[in-house]
């Protein structure tokens, strides 16, 4: 079979090739990372429910507010690395049947929890069973994409980031006041077990070699265009390289993704409580409006997925985007308006989306196929640590500054400049 000095497959080929890693792995990578970020979003909404507050006693107690979601992250972090291992094992298929399981069985234990110390156990139980999520992900986007069209196919799934946390906004609060807090936690249940599970084993295979429906050409069109027969600098660069683990490139966009989990969970977790008690907007209200304002950054993502592709350049774009996202949240803090706050809301989470996005899709132009798994493992063990301190960080500035935002905005868009300044040195190599 030819290809091009690209290393990626003739069209003649790509003529010929199914389309199942279209069809099939990338829409159900896309409901699982939904699903979950419902499981992991939901509690930014339940916190501002008054019946949740008085019926577990956590009415001012912002710091155990924040715990509800830092023990999550922690979990997270801590098993990241034994379910890579796992993936690498068993492969990225039965590791996601054996997360979903696990995650849809602790949001019914959140349901019946009795007192807030059930509560936090269950949710640092889901936070280990949704920890199989980067590794297996990474290692399915890496087992079944080309290179140049990873960089869709992760925007692809990265969306789910995005779209839970919009649909939150609507659904757990339409839940909420419909049939309360509890068969809220069950309904994530029932949804996990119905939708993304059947899903993943029905549709997905590790690799397009053991798929029924992909053929000879789709898997080899995957193979021609493997980062390691990638031509570009990137590809070039890995082939050069020693041991990942050595790699300064691998260890500078786990940073840079780190220090954005900063940004991203301390924002999004307390997100609906600044706008119902900083810009007092109703309960109901402040749910609507997250709903909008991660709907911009689904349309985001699909373009920097495009674009990255076709430019083949992501450092760039990624440090620009978090230094825009460190500006924008500054000004929304200060904005006296509550209209301009939410506008600068939304350029603040576009921007950053842009840059965490793209350093997502990097992780593909600088670890091989068969080294994904483990690796992610590790990233998402050392993006979720530093994560998980960041809602409770929150909650103790909060608690301890009268609850004025403007102190835990400062810290938050300190961490992306961090994320951004990353980015400098890989931009130089021609990532």
């Amino acid at each position: 079979m030819s290809s091009t000095t690209l290393g990626t497959p003739s069209s003649l080929s790509l003529g010929a090739a199914t389309t199942v890693r279209w069809t099939h792995i990338a829409p159900t990578l896309l409901i699982v990372w939904i699903i979950s970020m419902f499981d992991k979003s939901n509690m930014a909404i339940v916190m501002n429910d008054q019946s949740f507050l008085a019926e577990l006693g956590l009415k001012g107690e912002q710091a155990k507010l924040g715990w509800l979601s830092s023990g999550l992250f922690l979990a997270y972090g801590l098993c990241a690395p034994i379910w890579g291992l796992i993936v690498q094992r068993i492969g990225a298929r039965k590791t996601c049947a054996l997360s979903l399981t696990l995650w849809a069985l602790t949001c019914f234990w959140s349901g019946l929890a009795a007192d807030y110390d059930q509560l936090l156990m269950s949710r640092i139980v889901l936070g280990a069973g949704e920890a199989a999520l980067y590794p297996l992900t990474l290692a399915l986007v890496a087992n079944w994409f080309a290179l140049k069209e990873r960089g869709r196919a992760t925007s692809f799934w990265w969306i789910g980031t995005m779209i839970g946390p919009m649909l939150v906004g609507l659904v757990i609060t339409g839940l909420i006041v419909s049939v309360g807090w509890r068969w809220q936690f069950h309904s994530m249940g029932i949804l996990a077990l119905i939708l993304p599970l059947p899903m993943v084993w029905f549709l997905v295979r590790d690799t397009p070699f053991q798929h029924p429906g992909a053929n000879e050409a789709e898997a080899e069109l995957v193979v021609q265009g493997s980062l390691e027969k990638n031509q570009d600098a990137p590809g070039l660069a890995l082939q050069t390289a020693g041991s990942i683990w050595k790699s300064h490139r691998f260890w500078l966009a786990t940073v840079a993704i780190s220090a954005n989990a900063i940004f991203f969970w301390g924002w999004s977790i307390w997100l609906p409580t600044y706008l119902r008690t900083e810009r007092q907007f109703s309960f109901s209200t402040s749910g609507y409006l997250t709903f909008v304002i991660f709907g911009f950054a689904v349309a985001t993502i699909l373009i920097v997925g495009y674009l990255s592709d076709k430019i083949f350049r992501r450092a760039p774009f990624a440090g620009v985007g978090w230094f825009l996202a460190a500006g924008f949240l500054m000004g929304a803090a200060l904005a006296p308006s509550p209209t301009v706050s939410v506008i600068l809301m939304i350029c603040a989470l576009c921007a950053q989306q842009v840059g965490v996005s793209c350093a997502e899709m990097l992780m593909h132009s600088i670890v091989s196929a068969q080294d994904m798994g483990k690796t992610q493992g590790v990233r998402a063990f050392v993006t979720q640590i530093v994560g998980a301190l960041s809602p409770v960080m929150i909650g103790y500035i909060l608690q301890f500054t009268g609850g004025g935002f403007i102190g835990a905005f400062g810290v938050l868009a300190a961490a992306v400049v961090i994320s951004a300044g990353c980015m400098i040195k890989l931009s130089r190599e021609g990532f």
